[in-house]
């Protein structure tokens, strides 16, 4: 089976080889999109057992053998997750910290983009860098994650392969020569592929790189049937590899009717969670660890150094903690050691990731959701059993319910988590808790890269500039300043001593009825400044440009803005309809774009 995945890999690659001398192939026929997504999604599903395998044996070798600490099993006893719980190693204090300074010195060497959570980078690059992730970011980013994840570190698997698939994405975009809008869809099918491969979770994973890109409730509806495709791709080929299964296990689930009242208070305690999480998470970089006078590249050794002091207290919270969460899933977890991992796991993540480790937050943020649900389950049910009556299925709310709030990613942390557990029986509590988290959440996100929308994003400025300034009226836009009008019998010493004195750049000349009949620049006079033989004999007039393209009071903005591209000028004179030679200002692209952004600011 790995035979069979390393060849594809390489017949992937010998394609690639081909299309990049194709230097005429045509990409825009119907089936562009679908072998471009089937192709990301084949690199996608063999990166992330590329980086499984890797994180698998770091974490073998650097955490479970040297300190014997190991997560419960499916079905263990309660006795053995107590027993596993209890582990205790001074070796917590050293494998973290150097696993964070080996992290450090890899990635702000070769790739400090590589730094933090990979699924931000990947936001950024879309909105910010038009796709563009350099070709050595996978490679690093798996090799950095690997060992913060495997050395312990508390992060997850989703930034990296998020990072991983997208630079591929942004590779083969660059490889075929395709325009920017084509690379940042490439970006967000790889980062697709590899979420939903990784965490068996196709459908959501789909829908999470398009939506996690706003902070508002939006789509990049364009991406999404190359991130479907992709993501079919990439899960089929890593569950061929591992087996299809589910990441969790949570048995019977179920919800009354009675119980959506206890859901829906657990839902604003996700939000004040959320918040909480996220502040520390950013407070701890801002207030503690950039304040620090140390080197950057030392700064993920005292993050981990600071990991392996709390897991002294709770071991669970080193690396995923999946198997503590099939604990949770299964009763086997008391809810107050529950509520204590909740803030433990806050604090290990904001240690390893905002000091710089390389690693995702989305793991992380299931441990805490599933954490707060089960504490907050199991105690509602001592405290309430009439109303609390399924316990173990805040868990499983908890998983994306906290996630949507904090992620702003709704619609796919419900998929997500169910496609997670393998069950849609809580869809409708899923769907409580998360609206719940992210309406009282508000802008306030985990990502900070994240776009307020489309419409604030760099990506779609200019589609939704010229929207917006279709809109627009000139007559709104134009500023009234004085105007320097120049009479077209003006003797040019004249005219040259009035335009060299004047702060404005374009004068109307009009005649004596005070009709306008051409325009003057600075240009123009610089034509005629030097034939001094010649300057009795010219007036305004023989300056001036005729037929002034103007504007009218109640064109758009954008008709405007045209008309200046179109003979290359920054103002036009302003006139209105039923007098058209009777000048009322001047317009310029310093108005319109001012009057732009205050318009958008106000929208906001």
């Amino acid at each position: 089976m790995r035979l069979n995945s390393y060849l594809l890999g390489s017949r992937c690659f010998d394609l690639l080889k081909k299309l990049r001398k194709l230097k005429r192939f045509d990409w825009t026929g119907q089936l562009r999109w679908p072998l471009l997504s089937i192709l990301v999604g084949v690199i996608a599903g063999l990166g992330a057992i590329l980086f499984e395998e890797t994180l698998r044996w770091t974490l073998t070798h650097f955490l479970h053998l040297p300190t014997a600490f190991l997560e419960p099993a499916r079905g263990s006893a309660p006795e053995q997750v107590s027993s596993l719980a209890s582990v205790r190693s001074l070796l917590f204090l050293l494998i973290p910290t150097l696993g964070g300074l080996a992290s450090g010195l890899l990635v702000f060497t070769i790739a400090p983009e590589a730094e933090g959570h990979g699924t931000d980078a990947m936001i950024e690059a879309f909105h910010r860098r038009e796709g563009y992730i350099r070709k050595r970011i996978p490679l690093i980013k798996i090799l950095a994650s690997s060992i913060t994840i495997g050395s312990g570190g508390s992060a997850g698997k989703e930034g990296p392969i998020a990072q991983i698939g997208a630079g591929f994405g942004s590779f083969l975009a660059s490889v075929l020569r395709l325009k920017a809008r084509d690379r940042r869809i490439l970006v967000l099918a790889g980062a697709s592929g590899g979420i939903g491969a990784i965490f068996h979770a196709p459908l959501g994973a789909a829908l999470f790189a398009p939506e996690v890109l706003y902070k508002d409730t939006e789509f990049e509806f364009e991406a999404i049937l190359p991130c479907i495709v992709s993501a079919i791709i990439a899960s089929s080929i890593f569950d061929q590899y591992y087996g299809r299964q589910a990441l969790f296990f949570p048995g019977t689930v179920d919800f009354h009717l009675i119980e959506l009242i206890p859901y829906a208070l657990f839902g604003l305690v996700c939000a004040a969670v959320g918040f909480v999480y996220i502040k520390v998470f950013y407070g701890s970089r801002d207030f503690f660890f950039k304040r620090l006078q140390i080197p950057k590249i030392v700064r993920p050794a005292v993050g981990g150094f600071l990991v392996g002091l709390i897991a002294l207290l709770t071991p669970q919270i080193l690396d995923g903690g999946y198997g503590w969460i099939q604990a949770a899933m299964e009763g086997k977890i008391f809810w107050g050691t529950m509520w204590l991992l909740v803030f433990m796991k806050i604090l290990a993540t904001s240690c390893t990731i905002s000091s710089g480790g390389s690693g995702g937050v989305f793991a992380p943020s299931v441990f805490i959701g599933a954490m707060l649900g089960g504490g907050f389950g199991f105690l509602g049910h001592f405290l309430a059993p009439a109303w609390v009556i399924h316990p173990a299925a805040f868990v499983v709310v908890g998983i994306g319910g906290f996630f949507a709030g904090i992620a702003k990613a709704p619609i796919s942390s419900i998929i997500m988590a169910c496609e997670m557990c393998g069950n849609y029986t809580l869809l409708a509590p899923l769907m409580l808790v998360s609206a719940i988290s992210y309406i009282f959440l508000g802008k306030t996100s985990l990502y900070e890269n994240q776009a307020v929308s489309r419409l604030a994003s760099p990506a779609h400025i200019g589609e939704f500039a010229r929207g917006v300034l279709e809109e627009l009226q000139v007559e709104k836009a134009i500023i009234k300043r004085p105007l320097t009008i120049i009479p077209e019998n003006m003797p040019f010493p004249e005219l040259v001593k009035i335009v060299t004195t004047s702060q404005d750049y374009h004068f109307p000349v009009v005649d004596k009825k005070g009709k306008m009949k051409g325009i003057i620049s600075i240009n123009d006079i610089r034509e005629y400044i030097l034939e001094d033989n010649i300057h009795g004999l010219i007036v305004a007039k023989d300056v001036a440009t005729p037929n002034v393209v103007r504007v009218f009071l109640h064109e758009s903005l954008q008709e405007a803005m045209d008309k200046m591209a179109l003979i290359n000028v920054d103002e036009l004179p302003v006139v209105s309809e039923d007098r058209p030679d009777t000048i009322i200002g001047l317009i310029t692209k310093r108005d319109i774009i001012s009057y732009y952004y205050d318009q958008i600011e106000r929208s906001g």
